[in-house]
């Protein structure tokens, strides 16, 4: 009691003297305050590196002054997906929303513009998106350990939100946006389903439980049609595009069988008389059910494809595939292919692989429109390799949105 510290306020708040340490300890960058008398009892919280022997006595029986943590504020631990706990980054703040923290990386995302931000339980929870260049050390360590706050790298702000759908209600696909590839032939791959044609029990719209946010249902089947045992569905988006980024953010099926499959292919044979592979292909996510934690990204042209062995391809574990959505970027500009699997924190949290152009059209095709590509095969070449197990049936991939964008 009876003492002070000498400037560098922060801010201020009416309460009594025993709570003053309490509001400096829930408040950014406060490390140390002092509580007066004035207008009932005032808190001034203050920053900066102090200790106790920078406190001076006064005259004031009823004046406290006090350090919270020692007067230093912590070093930031970093996790893998570039966020952190009791971290904040000043200013620059685009627009803020109520939201939970493990939503806010993902809301940062999809803003144009953003590329950090901080969450705070302000107003029951609220995300700080920001803009600029920055980096994880900019960041400050705060004393609210509830706090968190995020870099993306790669972030969508040089890029502009072309196309999307987020499947926001229930019934059928949108037939201005898909279409659907329709047949059991095998698809060169000796493939035991026949994909339907806008069939609601293999492909369909549904609203989350109590909420006005919906998913896309890719539901593979154990039934007869068209001489097959299995039914499901290959949806083909209308729009083609050249370079751009797709993201997908899905959550996998597993079952010993099942070939799911994020991709695309060029809408046109642009070149020699062969469509595949001479005209490439874009495999941003397959997964086989008998493998299912393990995530691979592949591309083909007539150069390297997997008829030869020599495919370009690499593959990474994600021990939540099947449990929780992840999210699936391919970035595809005019001298590089780069795709990634992360979360709503940080969608770039593991880059799985990088093909860059080389040579000619034999090596790189991907210079015309492709579309995308959404699928769940039974058995095949690749995911039959170790039989079909009859008893996952129903097995299905959900799909929470799908979104291009295209460099500004």
């Amino acid at each position: 009691m009876s003492c002070d510290f000498r400037g560098n306020d922060l801010s201020n708040a009416l309460t009594s003297s025993e709570r003053c340490g309490g509001k400096c300890g829930e408040t950014q960058g406060c490390t140390h305050f002092t509580w007066t008398g004035y207008s009932g009892g005032t808190c001034w919280m203050k920053s900066g590196a102090v200790s106790k022997t920078d406190a001076f006595s006064t005259n004031d029986p009823n004046m406290v002054c006090g350090v919270v943590n020692g007067g230093q504020q912590g070093t930031i631990q970093w996790n893998g997906n570039n966020w952190a706990k009791s971290c904040d980054f000043r200013g620059n703040d685009l627009f803020n929303v109520r939201v939970s923290s493990e939503l806010c990386g993902g809301k940062c995302v999809e803003t144009q513009g953003c590329t950090h931000f901080t969450w705070t339980p302000y107003n029951g929870g609220t995300c700080w998106m920001k803009s600029g260049a920055v980096s994880k050390n900019d960041a400050i360590p705060t004393n609210d350990p509830n706090m968190i706050c995020g870099v993306l790298e790669n972030s969508n702000s040089d890029w502009t939100r072309v196309w999307e759908d987020n499947f926001d209600w229930n019934g059928g696909v949108d037939p201005n946006r898909w279409e659907f590839d329709v047949g059991g032939d095998g698809w060169g791959n000796n493939e035991q389903q026949y994909y339907t044609n806008n069939r609601l029990e293999n492909a369909r719209c549904e609203l989350f439980p109590g909420s006005t946010n919906g998913r896309l249902i890719v539901e593979a089947r154990r039934e007869n049609m068209g001489n097959r045992q299995y039914t499901s569905a290959r949806l083909k988006s209308k729009v083609k595009w050249t370079y751009g980024r797709l993201q997908i953010r899905a959550k996998l099926p597993d079952g010993r069988g099942l070939w799911p499959a994020l991709w695309m292919l060029p809408e046109k044979q642009t070149y020699s008389n062969t469509y595949w592979p001479d005209n490439g292909e874009i495999d941003l996510m397959e997964q086989v059910g008998y493998d299912p934690l393990r995530v691979v990204s592949t591309v083909h042209t007539q150069a390297y494809n997997h008829m030869k062995g020599n495919q370009p391809t690499n593959s990474i574990i994600v021990n939540d595939a099947v449990t929780n959505f992840k999210i699936y970027t391919l970035d595809w500009n005019v001298d590089k292919i780069e795709m990634f699997v992360g979360d709503d924190a940080n969608p770039f949290a593991n880059r799985i692989l990088v093909w860059n152009k080389q040579g000619d059209w034999t090596q790189w095709p991907f210079d015309k429109p492709f579309f995308i590509l959404i699928n769940i095969a039974v058995g095949g070449s690749w995911g039959g390799s170790q039989g079909i197990d009859n008893n996952i049936f129903p097995r299905r991939m959900e799909i929470d949105w799908v979104r291009f964008y295209q460099r500004r």
